[in-house]
């Protein structure tokens, strides 16, 4: 179910404010705008040049340790102007949900869907962070073999758009409930292999990572402040860019999905950790 935001408004008069219709505008510019009437900037730190604009085809990387980390990545697609941003994610859960309950129309699409093997049908041990999805979902969550299939049409689609220029975000750790030194998953690995030639030569690969000046908490009280007609303090959030490089140039023709994650995963903790 979408927010009715002409209703909401009768009650919040300052949500028609900074909520511009998802329709008119895209969800992209909808956030930018909704940060900025909160107070709220977004502090790049590295080079955007390569990504910064519609067409330009990026691959950004990092990691979700807070959760609403796509809220602000949405925010800033609006302030580069680009329609054409996706999230690799769980749908119908944090992030997802609200970009679905801001735009019924359009805002599923910015979610490329996968789901984790927590969350296959036939799992035994149900008793993890995903228990409450799996409660809710029970009826439509798919078997193992039909997840994985799944899994590998979604990272497939992310290839293409991003052969057309697409930005594209993904959380190699799959999860808010582990560090960026864990294990990471196979999926950036697999989109950057379904890659044409060209494609690797185009496509930038983006890390980045949140700084500690951005929290959950701090982004729901200046919306909630905004919205009771306040005008919320001024803050930023930072995000820090690591090494970029085209798929080409950082990966070689190196096609093993495993090899290819491993690759990103000692670049990501050089860029950020090791230096």
């Amino acid at each position: 179910m979408a927010i009715d935001l002409t209703s909401v408004a009768r009650n919040f008069p300052f949500v028609g404010t900074f909520f511009q219709p998802a329709a008119t505008v895209g969800l992209p510019t909808m956030m930018a705008s909704a940060f900025k009437e909160c107070n709220i900037n977004i502090v790049v730190q590295g080079e955007t040049t390569g990504w910064n604009a519609q067409g330009k085809a990026a691959l950004l990387f990092g990691s979700h340790s807070s959760g609403f980390e796509p809220v602000v990545l949405m925010a800033l697609a609006g302030d580069f102007h680009r329609p054409d941003f996706r999230v690799i994610a769980i749908p119908k859960i944090g992030s997802s949900k609200l970009f679905e309950l801001l735009d019924a129309r359009y805002g599923s699409s910015f979610t490329l869907p996968v789901l984790p093997g927590l969350l296959a049908k036939e799992r035994k041990n149900i008793w993890n962070h995903f228990f409450l999805y799996r409660l809710f979902h029970y009826r439509t969550l798919p078997t193992r073999a039909a997840l994985k299939k799944a899994n590998l049409r979604t990272l497939s689609k992310a290839a293409q758009l991003l052969e057309a220029g697409s930005m594209i975000a993904i959380f190699p750790t799959g999860s808010r409930n582990v560090t960026i030194f864990s294990r990471w998953h196979c999926g950036i690995g697999e989109i950057i292999a379904h890659l044409s030639e060209p494609g690797r030569a185009n496509v930038l690969l983006v890390p980045f990572l949140f700084e500690r000046d951005y929290a959950d908490h701090r982004l729901a009280k200046a919306f909630a402040t905004r919205c009771l007609g306040r005008v919320p303090q001024q803050q930023s959030f930072t995000l820090r860019l690591g090494q970029q490089g085209s798929c080409l140039d950082l990966l070689g023709e190196e096609t093993d999905p495993q090899v290819i994650t491993e690759i990103l995963q000692k670049q990501y903790r050089e860029s950020f950790f090791d230096a």
